[in-house]
């Protein structure tokens, strides 16, 4: 009767102090995770497991437009309308129409490419030129030349008009107009020209912008795969757009951060720019990631999750585990929660209980 009596009595004093929390325990966050009607699946990440989840739809990261693709072109410069034209013609027979008395050669310049594509030149006429390569309309050129003068030469230059000028206009060093030297000249290729991405970019996103539609990249993707680098074609703009997507850690951790998903971002990695498991703390078998999938990803095959909301729990005094913190890349949106170790809480309890009076071996009692 007498040890209820103090029981109750010691239940009183526990119950009327705030018992020193930090985070919650392993236990407490998975409660309830073997019932049929739970809202989450419990993944421990294993070997076998971690093969499973690769099989899964990648969450996060997602943008509202797509990519437009990869397309090198050719190295070869094209005229379009709006391009600045310089012919030298050369002739070689006396009395020539093109040359002129006593000359060889003779010049025409700045001849811009009408709207419609073509220029005019005296004894030829107008001649389509835009779409053609240098070398194409040189020859096209010199063959109409030639019922003039059999012998003509012709070496045409180009100047880049409006039409042949792609812009780079925001988040780069040096924004502005930056003229096409070939087809080949690319995305990665004006970047370059621009100096390059804005340190203060976090994450950068390219966007491409033509004919009125607008396709998106994160530029890690488009320099770490060239396949996806695509030609620029006159008018085209490029801006990097800063789209920040960040990885949360928090618990039982060196410090609460958001991560930067910048390239691919491990659990460990996240962990170790956290700063670490607080060595006081942190249960090292109750290292969790907290995931959300759409609801379209839910499966009941082990091609996706069988609920959209997910826990991967990772032991870190296995082997398995620690190679799993090593290998499992986090996305945008997940938490990397370190869960307090259970021995932590009962390390405050018994701070409580002798605030209240108690003994050791009386709260041991207690708790037995």
């Amino acid at each position: 009767m007498l040890r209820l009596v103090f029981s109750l009595v010691l239940v009183a004093a526990v119950a009327g102090c705030a018992v020193p929390r930090g985070s919650v325990t392993k236990g407490e966050i998975l409660r309830g995770s073997n019932s049929e009607d739970a809202s989450f699946e419990v993944v421990d990440l294993t070997p076998a497991s971690m093969a499973m989840v690769e099989k899964w739809p990648r969450t996060g990261g997602g943008l509202k437009h797509g990519w437009i693709g990869g397309n090198r072109g050719a190295s070869n410069y094209v005229i379009r309308s709006g391009d600045i034209l310089s012919l030298s013609i050369w002739d070689s027979q006396e009395d020539s129409l093109l040359t002129g008395a006593g000359q060889k050669e003779a010049r025409v310049s700045q001849i811009r490419v009408s709207s419609g594509g073509s220029v005019f030149l005296p004894y030829v006429g107008n001649v389509q030129v835009s779409g053609l390569t240098i070398e194409a309309a040189r020859d096209d050129i010199a063959r109409r030349m030639e019922t003039i003068a059999p012998s003509v030469q012709v070496l045409v230059s180009a100047e880049p008009g409006q039409n042949n000028i792609a812009r780079a206009v925001d988040g780069v060093t040096d924004p502005g107009s930056y003229p096409l030297p070939d087809r080949s000249y690319s995305v990665l290729n004006l970047i370059a020209d621009a100096g390059g991405i804005s340190n203060s970019i976090q994450n950068p996103v390219v966007r491409l912008m033509r004919g009125g539609a607008t396709y998106e990249v994160f530029a890690s993707d488009l320099t770490e795969n060239g396949n996806l680098d695509t030609a620029l074609r006159g008018g085209d703009k490029v801006m990097i757009a800063d789209v920040p997507q960040n990885v949360a850690v928090t618990g039982a951790i060196g410090r609460e951060v958001l991560v930067p998903i910048k390239h691919p971002v491990t659990v460990l990695e996240a962990v170790t720019t956290a700063g670490g498991l607080a060595d006081a703390r942190a249960n090292p078998k109750g290292l969790l990631v907290l995931r959300r999938y759409p609801h379209t990803a839910v499966r009941l095959d082990t091609h996706g999750p069988s609920k959209d909301l997910v826990i991967f729990a990772l032991d870190m005094t296995r082997a398995d585990g620690l190679f799993a913190a090593q290998e499992f890349q986090v996305y945008a949106g997940d938490v990397v929660y370190a869960s307090d170790s259970p021995l932590v809480l009962i390390n405050n309890f018994l701070d409580v209980f002798r605030a209240s009076g108690a003994t050791y071996a009386q709260a041991n009692n207690l708790l037995n």
